[in-house]
């Protein structure tokens, strides 16, 4: 198995979906079928303003509650599976995991507000959570040995 996941915008899906035509295997995009209260990037608005720690406690909320959903999920052996709020703590030992993200703030911006109109707070706290959030997730997987792909141009 074959883990993607990385903040909204970062090219998850479109990673996933290269990567599994290339390989002849399924694909599953994990945020269309685990339901959750929050989105990865509005979380932080359960435990107050926009801060980074609260962006982070955010994150791992959405963890927390998908956990189990994604266990039955993965259980179905699909062979790329990705989502923004996968804990790779959860996955190494299952397969190989990467992270994707994109270091060019322009760049993120546009990817991230391209398919979300409608769904999104343009007031950009959102966005700012998901840079909070990507550079914890940067930490993370260099402390757990995890790749990380940089999207460019």
């Amino acid at each position: 198995m074959i883990f993607i996941y990385g903040v909204p915008g970062s090219g998850k899906t479109y990673y996933s979906k290269q990567l599994s035509k290339k390989l002849n295997v399924p694909h599953v995009e994990a945020d269309k079928w685990v339901k959750k209260k929050y989105g990865t990037c509005q979380a932080f608005k359960l435990f107050g303003p926009l801060n980074e720690t609260n962006a982070i406690k955010g994150l791992l909320a959405v963890r927390g509650e998908t956990r189990e959903n994604v266990r039955k999920l993965l259980a179905k052996n699909e062979s790329i599976f990705e989502g923004a709020f996968l804990d790779p703590n959860d996955l190494t030992l299952l397969g190989k995991v990467i992270l994707l993200v994109v270091p060019d703030e322009k760049q993120h911006r546009k990817q991230f507000y391209a398919h979300r109109e409608k769904l999104l707070d343009f007031s950009g706290g959102e966005f700012r959570a998901a840079r909070m959030i990507q550079d914890y997730l940067i930490t993370e997987a260099k402390k757990l040995g995890i790749e990380i792909l940089e999207k460019v141009k």
